[in-house]
């Protein structure tokens, strides 16, 4: 029998580390780190900068996917983002920005590849909340952007990505964002207001979604920019709170490939996977037009196929309404698979095996 989301205490016996609270209040968090970002002291400067780098992996990492789509169109050089060990790219250097995201300042390959950075003689800013990184930025003699602790990454974007956004509006690398953040404040405010725990299934557009998910395989699409980070992003969210498979790709890569995919196994679909469009307002007219058609193709093969619309003007309001939206339904999705949406046994499992391969390596 599926969980009640209606019924409180769904959330307090299943949610130990409270991540629904974090998500719940995500339009403060986004603020916080706005300010802590557009406040912090010395930050590098732009004079002869040539390229940015972000950084970081998981949902840190995906700090880095909100800086591209939101500051890369406006940028004077090129920005790239790394989600992995180095070696970094040879023309990373003294004219090269780097910007480090680890929320806990303790991930292997983040703090690999920001050492490798710093030995290129590359400006460096670094972001968490503690941990080896802070160490490596005050070693490097770098900026060093301290968030609030005690949270879990993908629950804490507002302090991964705003903080980024708000350095880079500081050191006059993108045109001032202050507008655009204080409208897509209000939009995730009023979607994390409908989306509340206390909001009935009925009226609660996360819970619908959630419904719809849960027990089944979503297979997220978007179109190239917003949508598509969007999609990513929710994908890992159901991975990591709902502990169940997802899957994710871009329109209108998928057009040539992953189409022909669906052709085959539909009492397999039809039953077990959902498809999620994510679609934008802004979105291009070609890639309207292939959305429109894909689903189509689509619908038949699954059990059911439904559009999510960004809502707000700028980039950052349109890009965080899907992000905030699907996040909560992840959320939702766990209760309703019975699990407890903050622990993931299974990167933790991982972590630990890796450490005690390397120690058994550094014993022979």
């Amino acid at each position: 029998m599926r969980t009640d989301l209606d019924n409180a205490e769904t959330f307090e016996q299943l949610d130990s580390l409270g991540v629904l609270g974090a998500v719940e209040n995500f339009a403060d968090q986004c603020a916080d780190g706005w300010e802590l970002g557009l406040n912090a002291a010395g930050l590098p400067l732009a004079d002869g900068l040539e390229q940015v780098v972000v950084l970081g992996m998981g949902g840190s990492g995906f700090s880095g996917d909100v800086v591209r789509v939101v500051a890369e169109p406006r940028l004077f050089l090129p920005l790239r983002v790394i989600k992995s060990y180095g070696p970094l790219p040879e023309w990373v250097g003294r004219n090269t920005l780097v910007c480090a995201a680890s929320y806990s300042g303790n991930t292997e390959e983040t703090l690999d590849a920001f050492a490798g950075a710093h030995e290129r003689g590359a400006r460096l800013v670094a972001l968490s909340s503690g941990g080896q990184l802070a160490d490596a930025a005050a070693a490097y003699g770098c900026t060093h952007i301290r968030v609030p602790a005690g949270g879990q990454p993908r629950a804490s974007l507002g302090y991964l990505a705003m903080p980024l956004l708000g350095a880079l509006t500081a050191i006059e690398v993108v045109p001032d964002l202050r507008a655009e953040v204080e409208e897509m404040l209000g939009v995730v405010a009023d979607i994390c207001a409908r989306s509340h725990r206390k909001v009935p299934l009925s009226e609660n557009p996360a819970k619908q979604l959630a419904r719809i998910i849960s027990s089944r395989v979503p297979v997220y699409y978007g179109g190239a920019g917003i949508p598509a980070t969007a999609a990513y992003r929710a994908k890992c969210d159901v991975n990591e709170y709902a502990k169940q498979p997802a899957f994710w790709n871009e329109i209108p890569e998928m057009g040539h490939n992953e189409i022909v995919g669906w052709d085959l196994l539909p009492d397999v679909t039809r039953e077990n996977f959902v498809s999620l469009f994510l679609r934008d307002h802004g979105e291009d007219e070609r890639i309207s037009k292939r959305m429109d058609i894909t689903r189509r193709m689509v619908r038949g093969n699954v059990a059911d196929a439904l559009e999510v619309w960004s809502e707000g003007t700028g980039v950052l309001a349109r890009l965080f309404y899907l992000v905030t939206v699907t996040q909560m339904s992840a959320i939702y999705t766990a209760f309703l698979n019975g699990v407890d949406p903050g622990p993931v046994a299974a990167i933790d499992r991982l972590k630990a095996e890796l450490a005690d391969e390397q120690h058994e390596g550094a014993g022979t």
